[in-house]
């Protein structure tokens, strides 16, 4: 196989930084209040060059969108659930999860949880199918939780209270504070354990020393 040239290669990484920085940005101003221009600047480039390598906004927030789902859920589902129990799967899943959404490049996995909602037509439904994926991914591990008599409640809104508090850390979530990812993974994996009913509950209270506002 032959290898890329240097200029393919460029081109390549340029996307990539498109990608991020757009992510950022939708993320911080949101993907109406962002121009193509201004996703450029960001990295240096000139003002007609993204449109290089994306035809519109809507194909850049979708690069976006896609890149953050796809590589998370791939991470999930790439997990060996073979020998552990549900608790362990889930504790797992949390997590690899909740590094993606506070690891991955600048703002790629967190715009998912709201901006991916402007999207149209077909990129609209290919992101409902992945989130459809990463539904049916949680609930059969809720579920599991479920038989083995630890969860009272394993259905849709539970699934989604509980990913709500999961996308939820991104907005106080302190690298520099005294818990790991693993360990507020762990702490909201106990918080769920602790919550028989499912609803009703508060959400577990972020710790005073991890908070950024």
């Amino acid at each position: 196989m032959a290898r890329p040239r240097r200029e393919e290669i460029r081109a390549d990484n340029r996307r990539d930084d498109l990608v991020v920085a757009a992510a950022r940005l939708f993320r911080d101003r949101g993907y109406h209040g962002t121009t193509m221009r201004e996703v450029g600047g960001a990295i240096n480039m000139q003002s007609g060059s993204p449109f290089y390598h994306f035809a519109s906004k809507q194909d850049l927030l979708f690069a976006c969108v896609q890149q953050g789902l796809t590589s998370c859920l791939a991470a999930l589902e790439a997990i060996d659930q073979r020998g552990l129990s549900p608790l362990e799967t889930f504790r797992a899943l949390a997590r690899v999860h909740l590094r993606y959404l506070l690891q991955a490049p600048a703002g790629v996995v967190p715009l998912v949880v709201d901006e991916w909602r402007h999207l149209e037509g077909e990129p609209y439904e290919a992101t409902l199918a992945l989130r459809r994926r990463f539904e049916a991914l949680w609930l059969r591990a809720l579920r599991g939780l479920r038989r083995a008599g630890l969860v009272r409640r394993a259905d849709k809104r539970a699934c989604w209270f509980f990913l709500g508090a999961l996308h939820g850390v991104c907005g106080w979530y302190d690298p520099k504070g005294r818990l790991s990812t693993d360990q507020v993974a762990d702490q909201l994996v106990d918080w769920v354990l602790t919550c028989p009913a499912g609803a009703g509950a508060s959400a577990p209270r972020a710790p005073a020393r991890a908070m950024v506002r």
